[in-house]
């Protein structure tokens, strides 16, 4: 049997969701969205039924982008833990455009990075070319960055 904080966030394992039936993936979608403080005064215009209808049968596990907004979520909501001054409650976090940038600002205790569109038109969009800042970069750009940034965070 499944556990139930399993149920509770609706982070269940693509493989693990496909064994559900449908009516179990409308209770747990129903029991995150009623328990979830994360969807607190979230007003939907749709049910659990129309989310599981209408996504694939197979729902791929983005495993560093769900652990990385579990992380940022619980920095925001409960409170970032003091590094740089421990008289304030802030998230300390900064831009990064590289992984090597990325490393070397977790080694020196910054909470949260973050990936400025900015700074991807201007200097790291696979065109090549400088862009004014107006998403005008190719579409691909920013996910490659964050392959890139992510690939130095498994290697570091």
């Amino acid at each position: 049997m499944l556990a139930e904080q399993d149920f509770h966030r609706d982070l269940l394992p693509g493989v693990y969701k496909m064994a559900l039936t449908r009516e179990q993936q409308i209770a747990a979608l129903e029991k995150d969205w009623a328990e979830n403080p994360r969807w607190k005064n979230v007003t939907r215009t749709y049910s659990a039924a129309d989310v599981v209808r209408l996504r694939g049968s197979v729902q791929p596990e983005q495993t560093f982008a769900r652990l990385g907004a579990d992380k940022l979520w619980d920095l925001v909501t409960q409170g970032a833990k003091p590094s740089f001054r421990p008289d304030k409650d802030f998230v300390n976090c900064m831009g990064a455009l590289t992984g090597g940038q990325a490393v070397q600002q977790v080694k020196a205790g910054i909470q949260a990075i973050y990936l400025s569109g900015w700074q991807v038109a201007a200097d790291n969009n696979s065109a090549e070319s400088m862009y004014p800042d107006q998403s005008l970069y190719p579409v691909d750009s920013v996910p490659t960055v964050v392959k890139r940034i992510n690939n130095s965070f498994r290697r570091a």
